[in-house]
């Protein structure tokens, strides 16, 4: 595949040096002649007083004319130019000098001698001289043979120049970086979504874009099409299967009430037992189902005004009803006065499992606190078992994830399927519901419902 993207960044990266130059001078060539004064060096100071002397020892000859200076055997006596205050006696060793725009010496004819820079040529002076009766200012001039755009460019003042560059480079660099990281933008956002199980996420990228980045879009999009299809295919499967066994298990069991009549009783235990384990396995399938229909947004909702305490005081007397059978204390806060929006079977399954959940898994202590801040329903359950290592705690919601040993039941418990968290945390996320789990001494859940409003 063809490096675009280091063209690209390449060609920016010129493309702002070129930029900010044809700004430059483009900003440079609408100001007009401008004059810029140096301090004269000590050997061009020494060159125009050796050249005034010799000039006041030839118009001390008889018969000495102004225009014949370029005779003067010294260095740079044909740059000579000899001002006068009326401008048809200002005398030019080079006849080209009279063509320049000399009008911008007149601001240096009282100063001290200095160094001269204009878009046309270079002039050094004025020295005060008298010849022949007249006073004129000696300059020494030099044509500029720089490109004038060059000299206006040099010429303007350094904070211009400053801000130019600043300016271009700025608003150049910031349009290449949005183009480059929006791309990159797209595709975070669409991996966060991703990552919270929003399959249907894609990144937003140009289909037109032909460098790396939209590549890496297109093979994002790509990927996230296929793990969409493979989990939907997972779940259709899941849920097709589950379907399928309730018939055979539906007959199987039927076919064990049949043998329990007849069985003697030696065999009762074991009928018990195969009932006991169809059962389990009819629980699971019904879970699944549940999930499945969740997951689908296929369950039923039927969603009305629920007091709080219609809602939660059932699930809290069996809670208290478990709990002690099992010889642990669950502590549950006084009950706000608070009216849920919601569907009261999907809450109750959600808030059964993970209170049950916490039972389960307790050592000796479990505690609800249940509180509202006028907005939102707190609710958090807590157990004081071993709780769940920091790295699986985003896991827990996954249909069949078990944690390892150190929440799993003992011989005397019942074993889960690792679908009652799953449940709870679909049933919430209908209700605009927000489930969170954290450590504190064993395992937190902390949930927070919106109120009807």
């Amino acid at each position: 595949m063809k490096r675009y993207l280091l063209v690209k960044v390449f060609a920016w990266f010129w493309l702002t040096i070129i930029a900010t130059m044809l700004l430059l001078l483009g900003i440079s060539m609408l100001q007009p002649d401008v004059v810029e004064t140096q301090r004269i060096s000590k050997s061009m100071l020494q060159n125009l007083k050796q050249l005034e002397k010799a000039l006041i020892r030839a118009s001390e000859r008889p018969n000495f004319e102004l225009n014949e200076i370029t005779k003067l055997r010294k260095r740079k006596a044909r740059n000579i130019y000899l001002s006068h205050r009326d401008a048809e006696k200002s005398v030019a060793a080079d006849p080209n000098i009279k063509t320049l725009n000399l009008d911008l010496l007149s601001f240096t004819e009282d100063a001290k001698p200095t160094a001269i820079f204009t878009p046309e040529y270079k002039a050094f002076g004025p020295l005060e001289l008298t010849l022949q009766g007249e006073s004129y200012r000696l300059y020494l001039i030099f044509e500029n043979h720089t490109p004038t755009a060059l000299v206006k460019l040099r010429a303007l003042p350094l904070w211009i120049k400053v801000a130019v560059v600043l300016g271009a480079s700025l608003l150049l660099c910031f349009w290449f970086t949005r183009d480059l990281l929006l791309p990159i933008k797209e595709l975070q956002k669409a991996a966060a979504k991703l990552s919270r199980g929003e399959l249907s996420s894609r990144a937003d990228i140009n289909t037109k874009r032909q460098d790396e980045l939209g590549q890496l879009g297109h093979d994002f999009n790509l990927m996230a099409d296929k793990l969409e299809s493979l989990v939907n295919n997972q779940k259709r499967l899941l849920a097709d299967i589950s379907h399928e066994l309730r018939s055979p298990l539906t007959r199987l069991q039927m076919a064990t009430g049949l043998a329990a009549g007849h069985a003697t009783a030696q065999s009762q235990s074991y009928i018990e037992r195969i009932e006991r384990e169809a059962q389990l396995v009819e629980n699971m399938l019904s879970d699944i189902l549940h999930l499945s229909k969740l997951e689908a947004d296929q369950a039923p909702i039927d969603k009305q005004l629920i007091k709080l305490n219609e809602l939660l005081d059932p699930i809290l007397e069996d809670a208290q009803f478990e709990a002690q059978q099992l010889g642990k204390d669950l502590v549950v806060s006084a009950l706000p006065e608070a009216i849920l929006y919601g569907d009261p079977m999907l809450l109750n399954r959600a808030f059964e499992n993970i209170i049950r959940n916490a039972i389960k898994y307790a050592t000796s202590l479990i505690n609800v606190e249940i509180e509202s801040d006028g907005k939102h329903l707190l609710c958090t359950i807590s157990d004081d078992g071993k709780g769940v290592n920091k790295d699986l705690l985003d896991k827990l919601c996954i249909p069949f994830f078990r944690v390892s040993s150190a929440r799993t039941p003992t011989k005397n418990q019942m074993g889960g399927f690792g679908l009652g968290l799953a449940i709870a945390q679909h049933a919430l996320k209908v209700h605009d519901a927000h489930i969170e789990f954290s450590n504190n001494i064993g395992l937190q859940v902390s949930i927070r419902i919106p109120l009807h409003r």
